[in-house]
């Protein structure tokens, strides 16, 4: 449909409609958008509350492994073992001693999953582990623990240090226990499993809860986990990492959103209906004000200006209007006023220079494509030149411009002289640049007209004391023939003309250049 047949008021009532359907939809995108954000919102913080949650269970089993470490090394058994190997290096029995609490139970172990005892001398090297629990780990300290008791000096040295860390893949618990009070005589480091006490997050959370390791091994699942994924349930995930910023495990957890949902929903459906109100209303208002002050106005003087447009020229438009269409009417009818006296006079300036009386470039472009059109029918030569007044800007610098006014219109008179047939079109291009059309022309006839118009130029002798050329003014030529074809279109005479007369100056100027022959003929010589 053409914009033309559309009326305004068509289009003012379609816009307000499309923009209530869009208003309403960007409600709707909005309602989802905040729906999500409130979820992704009560993801986080169920994440963060599974943070604390974790965190006080690593508290609590930290305390717990302590106690169990300080409970065991003072039993006399161990104090015993510990001291026959300090005197006789006999390891033997401490090893028992350290397998007694794996192999059956120990104060506090009903509440750690112990899986290792280790003995170190106070410079942290290996003195004794036992055999039972867990095996293959490496026989040393685990680095991150290595890392934070290292180094220690004075009282620092009887403080216990702890972490998470993995061995085997396996993530486990260490609490480093200094051995002998007061004066240190080396570390028990009790290892435990901490999945054994990750099992109470779910206890905290009040989530069913799903413990993996790092590489996505299921090591405990809540009995309510649920089998079927339903919209109302939350996924909840948070990652326990070790000291040094491994992922240990994953905890994730599901949220029943049930309750969250509805109210969303309910929120979403009230702020619709009254978002639809509100824009029903504002769109009836509009309408009415629309009508009242913009289309009965913009009606009446259409009508008003569909007369004039008809010739009636003495038609006014009303103006008890609005201030805007006052305005616009008090324009139109002054407009109208002056039409008739302003037809004449654009007529006559729009094909003639104002300055040299010769024809613009407007006439020249119309007069082009007629002549074109004329040599093609006929199947005749077209020929055009386009002069450039050498040095044109020395000379306004030389004589000022009204002196470079009077040089163009000197060259304009002569150009006029010279040229004879009422057919040939001479023009102002532009600027210092003129174009002569020479319909029904060789490029032999161009040529002569190019020499016979420098030679009568050279003969006037005009001054151009900045001219490098003999100090008098010249003109640099560019000459171009063709006889039409459908395969070959105006602008490529005047884009060779034209590359002509810029091969011209190129070669020194005062000068005739032939396109496509680029026959170099001197001025001077042609004049003579």
């Amino acid at each position: 449909m053409r914009i033309e047949r559309i009326s305004l008021k068509t289009l003012t009532v379609s816009i307000l409609i499309v923009l209530g359907l869009v208003s309403i939809l960007l409600l709707f995108v909005t309602t989802l958008f905040f729906r999500e954000a409130a979820l992704k919102s009560q993801s986080q913080s169920l994440s963060r509350v599974m943070d604390v949650a974790a965190h006080e269970v690593v508290k609590q089993l930290h305390t717990q492994v302590f106690n169990l470490g300080s409970s065991f090394q003072g039993r006399t058994e161990f104090r015993a073992a510990f001291e026959r190997f300090r005197q006789n290096g006999d390891a033997t029995s401490l090893q028992r001693v350290l397998d007694d609490p794996i192999v059956n139970g120990f104060v506090g172990t009903i509440t750690v999953d112990l899986v290792k005892l280790r003995l170190y001398d106070p410079d942290l090297k290996l003195i004794a582990q036992s055999q039972a629990g867990l095996q293959g780990m490496v026989p040393q300290l685990a680095p991150m623990l290595l890392n934070q008791a290292a180094g220690r000096n004075g009282a620092e040295r009887l403080k216990a240090v702890g972490g998470v860390w993995i061995s085997l893949n396996e993530p486990l618990y260490s609490v480093l226990v200094p051995v002998g009070g007061l004066k240190l005589m080396g570390y028990l480091e009790v290892v435990a499993n901490p999945t054994f006490n990750l099992a109470s997050v779910e206890a905290m959370t009040r989530m069913p809860l799903t413990v993996l390791d790092a590489s996505g091994k299921v090591l405990h699942r809540s009995e309510n986990w649920p089998s079927d994924r339903e919209v109302k349930i939350l996924d909840v995930e948070y990652l326990l990492r070790t000291g040094d910023g491994r992922v240990a495990y994953r905890l994730m957890g599901m949220a029943d959103v049930t309750q969250l949902n509805a109210d969303m929903a309910r929120s979403g459906v009230i702020g619709v209906l009254a978002f639809i109100s509100l824009i029903g209303a504002s769109v009836l208002i509009g309408l009415w004000f629309f009508n009242r002050f913009i289309f009965k106005p913009i009606s009446n003087m259409q009508s008003e200006m569909e007369r004039s447009a008809q010739g009636d020229l003495s038609a006014t438009v009303g103006q008890q209007t609005l201030k805007e269409f006052h305005a616009l009417a008090a324009a139109f009818n002054t407009m109208v006023r002056k039409v008739d006296s302003n037809i004449q006079e654009l007529q006559r300036l729009s094909s003639v220079d104002g300055l040299t009386g010769l024809n613009n470039r407007r006439h020249f472009d119309l007069s082009l494509k007629a002549e074109w059109l004329r040599a093609l029918r006929e199947s005749q030569e077209l020929s055009l030149l386009m002069l450039d007044i050498d040095y044109f800007k020395q000379y306004n610098d030389t004589y000022g411009h009204l002196g470079g006014d009077d040089c163009l219109r000197a060259v304009s008179t002569l150009m006029q002289e010279v040229v004879q047939r009422p057919g040939d079109v001479v023009s102002r291009y532009g600027g210092e640049e003129f174009a002569i059309l020479l319909p029904n022309t060789s490029s032999q006839g161009a040529q002569f007209l190019a020499f016979k118009m420098a030679a009568e130029l050279a003969r006037q002798n005009l001054p151009h004391f900045s001219s490098p050329l003999g100090g008098r003014l010249s003109l640099s030529i560019g000459c171009a023939t063709c006889r039409p074809s459908p395969d070959c279109r105006e602008e490529s005479l005047v884009a060779a003309a034209d590359k002509a007369l810029y091969q011209a100056k190129a070669m020194g100027r005062n000068r005739v250049i032939v396109a496509e022959e680029m026959e170099d003929v001197a001025i001077n010589k042609g004049a003579e």
